[in-house]
């Protein structure tokens, strides 16, 4: 039974840390998972942005017979209806028709390179031709065209960067192993590795949060500007999954740096409360200023 309690005593002694570790944990599969989202197919959901052609739109019908046509061999109708996704790693499309390329229905690609693929200048539309002029004053007509899923690939190369993230996931780790080698007993440099964990959760805090921000900013953005820059003809959708994985993996860092400073400083308290009990200790002993003094003290209370 005294093993038990002391079992409770040392575990809730160590809750803090305890909570400190599962929290850094948690983070840390947070932002692989918020990373990776749009890589394959088992990852679309966590998606940043979502394009689609708005059917409200009067270009809708016009989108129509632009695609209800074949090029070549590959039948292009229905490709209105595509829904396309861009993350941090990669684009993924779905609602493909199934005669336009031998029954794929949703496929994912790498977020850099896409206009080498065949379905990236299918989805290229022509919207209308504007005058133009060279140097000889040639009137010409240039056209302007609308490619959802190059936007799709602009918003993950260049609008949102994955490279914080990157970053970020290593740190997380790194800072993971550094509370495990503290809690470790009996090895060497623990109290400088202490300081160092502190210094990087402060630092890790202020570096996603700077990410965070930019990934609200970048999503906020493209379902604002998009849809007004693509004459209504585009609706997007925002990432709520992946908005909310970056905000709650940089709350989860945010509680994790106040438990470690908490902890710290209630160390250092209790350090200097030792101190201050050592330092009345050896104040309230009788001081003696030579062995005379003790020697008659000594007869003293002899005598007595």
């Amino acid at each position: 039974m005294l093993l038990y309690w002391k079992l409770v005593w040392l575990f809730l002694k160590r809750m803090p840390k305890a909570i400190s570790l599962v929290l850094n944990l948690i983070t840390i599969f947070l932002t692989i998972f918020l990373l990776v989202g749009c890589s394959n197919m088992s990852n679309e959901s966590t998606f940043l942005v979502r394009y689609k052609f708005d059917k409200s739109s009067p270009f809708y019908s016009v989108i129509q017979k632009s695609f209800n046509q074949s090029n070549g061999t590959t039948q292009m109708s229905g490709l209105e209806k595509v829904s396309i996704a861009s993350g941090y790693m990669g684009v993924c499309v779905t609602n493909i028709p199934k005669d336009y390329d031998k029954g794929v229905k949703s496929v994912c690609y790498p977020r850099k390179d896409l206009a080498n693929n065949p379905l990236y200048s299918d989805l290229s539309i022509e919207l209308f031709n504007a005058p133009s002029s060279d140097k000889k004053s040639t009137q010409k007509e240039l056209p302007i065209n609308l490619n959802i899923l190059e936007l799709a690939e602009t918003t993950s190369r260049y609008v949102v960067h994955p490279y914080i993230l990157m970053v970020t996931i290593i740190l997380t780790i790194l800072m993971f192993l550094m509370m495990v080698y503290s809690l470790v007993p009996a090895l060497p440099f623990k109290y400088w590795m202490l300081r160092a964990t502190l210094c990087l959760s402060a630092f890790l805090v202020l570096f996603w949060g700077i990410g965070a921000m930019w990934t609200h900013v970048g999503i906020h953005a493209c379902s604002k500007l998009v849809p007004s820059a693509s004459m209504g003809i585009l609706k997007i959708h925002r990432g709520f999954k992946a908005g909310a994985m970056s905000w709650v993996s940089f709350s989860f860092l945010l509680a994790q740096l106040g438990i470690l400073w908490f902890l710290y400083l209630k160390d250092r308290k209790n350090l200097s409360e030792e101190i201050d009990k050592i330092n009345n200790t050896n104040n309230n002993q009788p001081v003696f200023k030579n062995a005379t003094d003790f020697s008659d003290s000594s007869t003293l209370n002899y005598k007595v």
